[in-house]
Protein backbone atom coordinates (compact mmCIF):
# COMPACT_ATOMS: atom_id res chain seq x y z
CA UNK A 1 0.00 0.00 0.00
CA UNK A 2 2.91 2.69 0.90
CA UNK A 3 4.80 2.67 -2.44
CA UNK A 4 1.25 2.72 -4.42
CA UNK A 5 1.01 5.69 -2.53
CA UNK A 6 3.91 6.94 -3.14
CA UNK A 7 3.66 6.24 -6.74
CA UNK A 8 0.41 8.03 -6.78
CA UNK A 9 1.92 11.32 -4.95
CA UNK A 10 4.74 11.60 -7.20
CA UNK A 11 2.44 11.05 -10.78
CA UNK A 12 0.29 14.47 -9.40
CA UNK A 13 3.14 16.04 -7.82
CA UNK A 14 4.27 15.88 -11.38
CA UNK A 15 1.14 16.81 -13.06
CA UNK A 16 0.09 19.67 -11.06
CA UNK A 17 3.82 21.19 -11.56
CA UNK A 18 3.20 21.51 -14.90
CA UNK A 19 -0.44 22.75 -15.09
CA UNK A 20 1.16 25.44 -12.58
CA UNK A 21 3.36 26.04 -15.06
CA UNK A 22 1.80 26.48 -17.75
CA UNK A 23 -0.65 29.58 -15.77
CA UNK A 24 2.70 31.64 -15.62
CA UNK A 25 3.47 31.12 -19.55
CA UNK A 26 -0.05 31.24 -21.29
CA UNK A 27 -0.83 34.86 -20.76
CA UNK A 28 2.04 35.38 -23.78
CA UNK A 29 -0.37 33.19 -25.96
CA UNK A 30 -3.44 35.53 -25.24
CA UNK A 31 -4.05 39.29 -26.75
CA UNK A 32 -6.66 40.52 -24.32
CA UNK A 33 -7.51 42.87 -21.60
CA UNK A 34 -8.69 42.36 -18.90
CA UNK A 35 -6.43 41.53 -16.83
CA UNK A 36 -5.37 43.38 -13.81
CA UNK A 37 -5.16 41.72 -10.24
CA UNK A 38 -8.89 42.31 -9.18
CA UNK A 39 -10.17 41.12 -12.99
CA UNK A 40 -12.09 38.01 -13.70
CA UNK A 41 -12.60 36.94 -10.09
CA UNK A 42 -15.86 34.53 -9.28
CA UNK A 43 -17.61 32.60 -6.83
CA UNK A 44 -19.81 30.24 -6.90
CA UNK A 45 -21.17 27.49 -4.56
CA UNK A 46 -21.96 23.68 -5.37
CA UNK A 47 -23.98 21.00 -3.86
CA UNK A 48 -24.31 17.14 -4.81
CA UNK A 49 -24.45 13.38 -3.98
CA UNK A 50 -20.89 11.56 -2.87
CA UNK A 51 -20.11 7.65 -2.85
CA UNK A 52 -16.97 5.28 -2.50
CA UNK A 53 -15.54 4.71 -5.29
CA UNK A 54 -15.92 1.30 -5.40
CA UNK A 55 -19.84 1.54 -5.06
CA UNK A 56 -21.00 4.19 -7.28
CA UNK A 57 -24.95 3.53 -7.48
CA UNK A 58 -25.14 4.00 -3.75
CA UNK A 59 -24.07 7.60 -3.27
CA UNK A 60 -23.69 7.67 0.53
CA UNK A 61 -23.64 11.38 1.72
CA UNK A 62 -23.51 14.74 0.30
CA UNK A 63 -21.40 17.72 -0.20
CA UNK A 64 -22.10 21.35 -0.15
CA UNK A 65 -19.44 24.04 -1.26
CA UNK A 66 -18.24 27.31 -2.00
CA UNK A 67 -15.60 28.28 -4.29
CA UNK A 68 -13.39 31.55 -5.62
CA UNK A 69 -12.00 31.64 -8.92
CA UNK A 70 -8.94 33.69 -10.50
CA UNK A 71 -8.85 33.71 -14.29
CA UNK A 72 -5.24 34.02 -15.27
CA UNK A 73 -5.65 33.61 -19.16
CA UNK A 74 -8.71 32.61 -20.79
CA UNK A 75 -7.08 29.01 -21.11
CA UNK A 76 -5.56 29.09 -17.39
CA UNK A 77 -7.67 29.75 -13.80
CA UNK A 78 -7.15 28.95 -10.29
CA UNK A 79 -9.97 27.96 -7.84
CA UNK A 80 -10.07 27.96 -3.67
CA UNK A 81 -12.58 25.82 -2.40
CA UNK A 82 -14.36 25.14 1.07
CA UNK A 83 -16.11 21.26 0.50
CA UNK A 84 -18.25 20.27 3.95
CA UNK A 85 -19.33 16.20 3.58
CA UNK A 86 -22.38 15.34 5.00
CA UNK A 87 -23.16 11.75 6.19
CA UNK A 88 -20.43 10.56 3.81
CA UNK A 89 -18.19 9.14 6.54
CA UNK A 90 -18.95 5.47 5.90
CA UNK A 91 -17.56 6.06 2.20
CA UNK A 92 -13.86 6.19 3.66
CA UNK A 93 -14.55 4.04 6.75
CA UNK A 94 -17.58 1.61 6.49
CA UNK A 95 -18.99 2.70 8.84
CA UNK A 96 -21.63 5.67 9.68
CA UNK A 97 -20.87 8.10 12.19
CA UNK A 98 -23.43 9.80 14.33
CA UNK A 99 -21.73 13.15 13.21
CA UNK A 100 -24.08 14.96 10.61
CA UNK A 101 -21.15 16.74 9.34
CA UNK A 102 -18.38 14.59 8.93
CA UNK A 103 -15.73 16.46 7.08
CA UNK A 104 -14.41 19.77 5.64
CA UNK A 105 -12.12 20.22 3.07
CA UNK A 106 -9.83 22.83 1.76
CA UNK A 107 -8.58 22.65 -1.66
CA UNK A 108 -6.38 24.91 -4.25
CA UNK A 109 -6.99 23.91 -8.29
CA UNK A 110 -5.77 24.42 -11.12
CA UNK A 111 -8.25 24.57 -13.97
CA UNK A 112 -7.69 24.12 -17.72
CA UNK A 113 -10.34 25.61 -20.49
CA UNK A 114 -10.07 23.14 -22.82
CA UNK A 115 -12.44 24.57 -25.21
CA UNK A 116 -10.21 27.82 -25.37
CA UNK A 117 -6.70 25.90 -25.06
CA UNK A 118 -7.34 23.68 -28.50
CA UNK A 119 -9.70 25.91 -29.69
CA UNK A 120 -8.53 29.38 -29.04
CA UNK A 121 -10.64 31.85 -27.56
CA UNK A 122 -12.97 34.06 -29.85
CA UNK A 123 -13.14 37.17 -26.97
CA UNK A 124 -16.26 35.88 -25.20
CA UNK A 125 -16.80 32.49 -24.10
CA UNK A 126 -18.41 29.63 -25.69
CA UNK A 127 -22.15 28.93 -24.57
CA UNK A 128 -20.68 25.23 -23.26
CA UNK A 129 -17.21 24.80 -22.44
CA UNK A 130 -15.12 22.22 -20.71
CA UNK A 131 -12.13 22.37 -18.36
CA UNK A 132 -10.38 20.12 -16.73
CA UNK A 133 -8.98 21.07 -12.38
CA UNK A 134 -7.25 19.62 -10.48
CA UNK A 135 -5.44 19.87 -7.14
CA UNK A 136 -4.27 19.56 -3.47
CA UNK A 137 -5.85 20.47 -0.54
CA UNK A 138 -6.32 19.60 3.71
CA UNK A 139 -9.22 17.33 4.81
CA UNK A 140 -10.30 17.41 8.38
CA UNK A 141 -12.72 15.13 10.18
CA UNK A 142 -14.99 14.99 13.47
CA UNK A 143 -15.87 12.09 15.15
CA UNK A 144 -17.73 11.55 18.45
CA UNK A 145 -15.03 11.04 21.43
CA UNK A 146 -16.28 8.14 22.37
CA UNK A 147 -14.67 6.64 18.91
CA UNK A 148 -11.15 7.17 19.73
CA UNK A 149 -8.31 6.31 22.95
CA UNK A 150 -8.69 10.19 23.92
CA UNK A 151 -12.18 12.10 24.11
CA UNK A 152 -10.38 15.24 23.77
CA UNK A 153 -8.11 14.04 20.74
CA UNK A 154 -11.52 13.15 18.24
CA UNK A 155 -10.66 14.83 14.76
CA UNK A 156 -8.07 13.18 12.28
CA UNK A 157 -6.47 15.37 9.79
CA UNK A 158 -5.09 14.56 6.09
CA UNK A 159 -3.74 15.77 2.61
CA UNK A 160 -6.30 14.76 -0.09
CA UNK A 161 -5.75 15.63 -3.84
CA UNK A 162 -8.40 16.13 -5.87
CA UNK A 163 -9.30 15.79 -9.93
CA UNK A 164 -12.50 15.77 -12.07
CA UNK A 165 -14.35 18.24 -14.93
CA UNK A 166 -16.19 21.24 -14.93
CA UNK A 167 -19.02 21.36 -17.79
CA UNK A 168 -20.02 24.96 -18.12
CA UNK A 169 -23.28 26.43 -19.54
CA UNK A 170 -22.32 30.11 -19.86
CA UNK A 171 -25.61 31.87 -19.56
CA UNK A 172 -26.87 35.19 -20.56
CA UNK A 173 -25.71 38.23 -23.43
CA UNK A 174 -23.13 38.87 -21.18
CA UNK A 175 -22.14 35.59 -19.79
CA UNK A 176 -22.03 36.95 -16.40
CA UNK A 177 -23.44 33.08 -14.76
CA UNK A 178 -22.17 30.09 -15.55
CA UNK A 179 -24.00 26.89 -14.51
CA UNK A 180 -22.29 23.75 -14.01
CA UNK A 181 -21.90 20.12 -13.40
CA UNK A 182 -18.56 19.28 -11.99
CA UNK A 183 -17.83 15.38 -11.49
CA UNK A 184 -14.94 14.39 -9.25
CA UNK A 185 -12.60 12.15 -7.29
CA UNK A 186 -11.11 12.81 -3.80
CA UNK A 187 -8.55 11.03 -3.05
CA UNK A 188 -6.38 10.21 0.70
CA UNK A 189 -3.07 11.14 0.06
CA UNK A 190 -1.68 9.08 3.34
CA UNK A 191 -1.59 5.71 4.45
CA UNK A 192 -2.97 6.22 7.92
CA UNK A 193 -4.60 2.49 8.14
CA UNK A 194 -3.13 -0.13 10.22
CA UNK A 195 -4.51 -3.54 11.51
CA UNK A 196 -7.99 -2.33 10.88
CA UNK A 197 -7.62 1.37 12.80
CA UNK A 198 -6.34 4.70 11.88
CA UNK A 199 -3.06 5.26 13.43
CA UNK A 200 -3.15 6.74 16.83
CA UNK A 201 -6.90 6.04 17.21
CA UNK A 202 -9.46 3.15 17.89
CA UNK A 203 -11.83 4.07 15.04
CA UNK A 204 -12.35 1.06 13.07
CA UNK A 205 -11.49 1.61 9.03
CA UNK A 206 -12.46 -1.79 7.69
CA UNK A 207 -10.43 -4.00 5.76
CA UNK A 208 -11.20 -2.33 2.68
CA UNK A 209 -8.36 0.22 3.83
CA UNK A 210 -5.34 -2.87 2.90
CA UNK A 211 -6.77 -2.78 -0.70
CA UNK A 212 -7.13 0.93 -1.46
CA UNK A 213 -11.19 0.86 -1.03
CA UNK A 214 -11.59 3.65 0.83
CA UNK A 215 -8.78 6.13 -0.20
CA UNK A 216 -10.68 7.23 -3.47
CA UNK A 217 -14.20 8.95 -2.89
CA UNK A 218 -16.33 10.18 -6.00
CA UNK A 219 -18.51 13.38 -6.07
CA UNK A 220 -21.09 14.68 -8.73
CA UNK A 221 -22.08 18.35 -7.53
CA UNK A 222 -23.82 21.10 -9.44
CA UNK A 223 -23.20 24.43 -9.38
CA UNK A 224 -23.22 28.16 -10.44
CA UNK A 225 -21.18 30.99 -10.61
CA UNK A 226 -20.85 34.52 -10.70
CA UNK A 227 -18.27 36.33 -13.06
CA UNK A 228 -17.29 39.58 -11.60
CA UNK A 229 -16.88 42.77 -14.04
CA UNK A 230 -13.42 43.26 -15.40
CA UNK A 231 -12.13 46.73 -16.12
CA UNK A 232 -13.12 46.42 -19.80
CA UNK A 233 -16.39 46.47 -18.81
CA UNK A 234 -17.20 42.94 -19.93
CA UNK A 235 -17.51 39.80 -17.39
CA UNK A 236 -14.24 38.33 -19.09
CA UNK A 237 -11.48 38.49 -20.86
CA UNK A 238 -11.46 40.69 -24.30
CA UNK A 239 -9.73 40.15 -27.28
CA UNK A 240 -6.98 43.10 -28.55
CA UNK A 241 -6.55 43.73 -32.30
CA UNK A 242 -3.08 44.67 -32.69
CA UNK A 243 -2.47 48.24 -34.11
CA UNK A 244 0.73 50.05 -35.61
CA UNK A 245 2.03 53.01 -33.50
CA UNK A 246 2.67 56.11 -36.09
CA UNK A 247 4.21 57.61 -32.89
CA UNK A 248 7.35 55.08 -33.13
CA UNK A 249 7.81 54.98 -36.57
CA UNK A 250 7.88 58.28 -36.97
CA UNK A 251 10.88 58.04 -34.37
CA UNK A 252 12.86 55.55 -36.16
CA UNK A 253 12.84 57.55 -39.31
CA UNK A 254 12.71 60.97 -37.38
CA UNK A 255 10.05 62.73 -39.63
CA UNK A 256 6.20 62.19 -40.11
CA UNK A 257 4.95 59.77 -42.10
CA UNK A 258 1.83 58.25 -43.31
CA UNK A 259 -0.39 56.33 -40.64
CA UNK A 260 0.26 52.34 -41.04
CA UNK A 261 -3.07 50.38 -41.94
CA UNK A 262 -3.83 47.49 -39.29
CA UNK A 263 -1.16 44.68 -40.04
CA UNK A 264 -2.15 41.37 -40.44
CA UNK A 265 1.04 39.04 -38.69
CA UNK A 266 3.87 37.87 -41.55
CA UNK A 267 2.37 40.46 -44.04
CA UNK A 268 4.54 43.50 -45.11
CA UNK A 269 3.71 46.74 -44.38
CA UNK A 270 5.49 49.40 -46.51
CA UNK A 271 6.52 53.08 -44.76
CA UNK A 272 8.28 54.13 -47.47
CA UNK A 273 12.04 53.36 -49.73
CA UNK A 274 14.60 53.53 -46.60
CA UNK A 275 12.81 51.28 -44.19
CA UNK A 276 11.35 47.61 -44.01
CA UNK A 277 9.16 46.29 -41.38
CA UNK A 278 9.59 42.77 -40.20
CA UNK A 279 6.61 41.38 -38.09
CA UNK A 280 7.25 37.91 -36.08
CA UNK A 281 4.28 35.94 -33.78
CA UNK A 282 3.53 36.41 -30.42
CA UNK A 283 6.32 35.48 -28.00
CA UNK A 284 8.41 34.28 -30.52
CA UNK A 285 11.63 35.54 -32.43
CA UNK A 286 12.11 33.27 -35.16
CA UNK A 287 11.72 34.50 -38.82
CA UNK A 288 9.29 33.49 -40.53
CA UNK A 289 9.21 32.79 -44.66
CA UNK A 290 7.54 35.78 -45.28
CA UNK A 291 10.19 38.01 -42.90
CA UNK A 292 12.85 36.50 -44.96
CA UNK A 293 11.43 37.30 -47.81
CA UNK A 294 11.10 41.12 -47.01
CA UNK A 295 14.84 40.76 -45.73
CA UNK A 296 15.33 39.35 -49.11
CA UNK A 297 14.79 42.46 -50.96
CA UNK A 298 17.91 44.24 -49.28
CA UNK A 299 20.52 44.53 -51.62
CA UNK A 300 23.90 42.79 -50.47
CA UNK A 301 26.27 45.76 -49.42
CA UNK A 302 23.99 47.80 -47.96
CA UNK A 303 24.18 49.44 -44.20
CA UNK A 304 20.95 49.28 -42.16
CA UNK A 305 20.09 50.04 -38.94
CA UNK A 306 17.36 47.54 -36.52
CA UNK A 307 15.15 48.85 -33.95
CA UNK A 308 12.98 46.08 -32.12
CA UNK A 309 10.50 46.72 -30.35
CA UNK A 310 7.63 43.18 -28.53
CA UNK A 311 4.06 43.65 -27.72
CA UNK A 312 2.60 44.78 -24.34
CA UNK A 313 1.70 41.35 -22.90
CA UNK A 314 4.18 40.19 -20.10
CA UNK A 315 6.41 41.56 -17.93
CA UNK A 316 9.07 44.67 -18.87
CA UNK A 317 11.73 42.64 -18.77
CA UNK A 318 10.55 39.87 -20.92
CA UNK A 319 9.91 42.20 -23.79
CA UNK A 320 13.22 43.48 -23.23
CA UNK A 321 14.61 40.09 -24.07
CA UNK A 322 11.84 39.17 -26.63
CA UNK A 323 12.83 41.90 -28.64
CA UNK A 324 16.96 41.42 -28.45
CA UNK A 325 16.15 38.17 -29.34
CA UNK A 326 13.95 39.18 -32.54
CA UNK A 327 16.93 42.31 -33.19
CA UNK A 328 19.68 39.41 -33.23
CA UNK A 329 17.54 37.39 -35.63
CA UNK A 330 17.22 40.08 -37.94
CA UNK A 331 21.11 41.06 -37.91
CA UNK A 332 22.33 37.32 -38.08
CA UNK A 333 20.26 36.67 -41.15
CA UNK A 334 21.50 39.86 -42.89
CA UNK A 335 25.14 39.69 -42.11
CA UNK A 336 24.81 36.12 -43.32
CA UNK A 337 23.54 37.65 -46.65
CA UNK A 338 26.38 40.06 -47.00
CA UNK A 339 24.37 43.42 -45.71
CA UNK A 340 25.89 45.77 -42.69
CA UNK A 341 24.11 46.43 -39.88
CA UNK A 342 25.72 49.57 -38.27
CA UNK A 343 23.27 49.71 -35.38
CA UNK A 344 20.85 47.21 -33.46
CA UNK A 345 18.78 48.75 -29.91
CA UNK A 346 16.43 46.27 -28.33
CA UNK A 347 13.28 48.50 -27.26
CA UNK A 348 10.85 46.34 -25.18
CA UNK A 349 7.49 47.90 -25.61
CA UNK A 350 7.19 51.21 -25.17
CA UNK A 351 3.72 51.67 -25.09
CA UNK A 352 0.53 49.89 -24.98
CA UNK A 353 0.19 49.64 -28.77
CA UNK A 354 3.65 48.79 -29.22
CA UNK A 355 4.09 45.76 -31.42
CA UNK A 356 6.08 42.42 -32.46
CA UNK A 357 8.40 43.98 -35.31
CA UNK A 358 11.78 44.91 -35.86
CA UNK A 359 12.12 48.09 -38.53
CA UNK A 360 15.49 47.83 -40.79
CA UNK A 361 16.13 51.57 -42.01
CA UNK A 362 18.56 51.89 -44.61
CA UNK A 363 21.52 53.89 -43.29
Amino acid sequence: MFNFYKFVMKKITLLMAAMFSMAFSANAQYNVNGHKFWDNWSLGVEGGVTTNAHDWDTPNGAVVGINATKGITPVVSFEFGITAGFNNNANWNKIKSPNVLDNVSFIASTKLNLMNWFCGYKGTPRFFEIQARGGFGYQRWFFPGAWVNNANNNDLSRPVAKFGFDFDFNLGESKAWTVSLRPAVVMNLTNDCKDGFYQGYQIPCGSGCTAYGHNVVGQITAGITYHFKTSNGTHHFATVQPQVVTETVEKIVEKPVEKIVEKVVEKQVATGTNIYVVEFEQNKSNLSNTAKATLDQISNGTTVILDAYASPEGAKSYNQKLSQKRADAVKGYLENKGVKVADSKAHGAESKSSQRVVYVRIK
